[in-house]
């Protein structure tokens, strides 16, 4: 059986009388409205109140016993939605949590719920957010005071000195870097920077960043530098100076899941004789590559290239080695 959709949400037809009666000069009350749309005073209150979150220059005058409009030309911005643009609102909603360790979350949800607020009777329903189910990727914690910091610095085009932790070396080092970008993947925030001390661009993973400060020293982003451009051979997050081609073999059960998806926007796929799928990619960064392969065991062979390859191998002999250990 159909689910009936509910529709519960008058708020904006009430604006609307109030903005209308206002811009004829009649006035309108709490006491007059509520009586016309039988509602409690309270409830046009509120009305008030969000027309004045969305910019209305609204006033209550004492002698005419009535609200009206400071500003002489202002009327009340109406938005045609689609019952398509509802539902792209209320699963936005639902997208938007996996960024709610940023300083944006809270005033961008507030937005969306605002939007949701004044959608038409006909068009709204509170169905819609259990149908969409969304898995984040596992996230790492940030400090919002050190986002809001680079953003801003980043923007202004601002150094800032930094601390921070490299899981590699498992050393902490201080730098003074200029902040060029801030990209999100997988879960983990990434700082995208000049680093003086190494002088060129590092990615920098924010929830290692141990400690930060802001300068007064200007620097000037190249006009060329482009985030999407950067990264663009990158399988992963780790970017490399060379770029390699790649060329893997799917077994022909494993092939039928490969094909479904786009991995890199370089790859093309062969299919083979024995039902076997090649897939070859032009990309940087072979330890993402690697840790990807991995995840296939044995469905999958490393054709190109040797230094890939090899790396495969050796990890393979290690848990060989250690589950060789455990048996005996």
């Amino acid at each position: 059986m159909r689910k009936v959709m509910r529709f519960s949400h008058p708020g904006h037809v009430r604006m609307k009388y109030i903005d209308e009666r206002i811009r004829a000069g009649r006035y309108p009350n709490c006491r007059k409205v509520a009586r016309k749309f039988e509602v409690d005073r309270k409830t046009v209150q509120r009305d008030i109140e969000n027309m004045r979150e969305l910019g209305a220059p609204i006033k209550y005058d004492s002698k005419q016993q009535g609200y009206y409009y400071t500003e002489e030309n202002y009327f009340l911005p109406a938005i045609q939605l689609t019952q398509s643009d509802v539902f792209a609102f209320i699963v936005n909603e639902q997208i938007l949590k996996q960024y709610k360790d940023t300083p944006y979350y809270e005033s961008i949800k507030k937005v969306i719920e605002k939007i949701i607020e004044f959608i038409p009777d006909d068009i709204y329903t509170d169905d819609v957010a259990p149908v969409f189910s969304f898995q984040s990727a596992p996230a790492s914690q940030i400090n919002r005071d050190f986002f809001e910091i680079l953003q801003k610095a980043a923007y202004e085009e601002r150094q800032v000195k930094i601390k921070y932790h490299s899981q590699h070396s498992n050393h902490a080092s201080e730098r003074t870097v200029d902040p060029y970008a801030i990209h999100h993947q997988q879960g983990t925030w990434y700082l995208i920077a000049h680093c003086h001390k190494r002088d060129e661009l590092r990615i920098f993973a924010l929830n290692r960043i141990l400690s930060l400060t802001e300068t007064d020293v200007d620097f000037y982003k190249p006009s060329d530098f482009d985030i999407d451009n950067f990264l663009q051979n990158c399988f992963g997050i780790i970017r490399d100076d060379k770029t390699h081609h790649v060329k893997l073999k799917f077994t022909p059960y494993q092939s039928r899941w490969i094909r479904e998806r786009q991995w890199h926007k370089t790859q093309q796929l062969t299919d083979l004789a024995d039902g076997s799928l090649l897939l070859e990619m032009d990309v940087q960064g072979l330890d993402d590559v690697k840790r990807w392969v991995l995840q296939y065991g044995g469905e999958v062979e490393v054709v190109e290239p040797e230094e890939l390859k090899s790396e495969v191998i050796n990890e393979m002999e290690k848990l060989k080695s250690i589950y060789k250990t455990q048996g005996d």
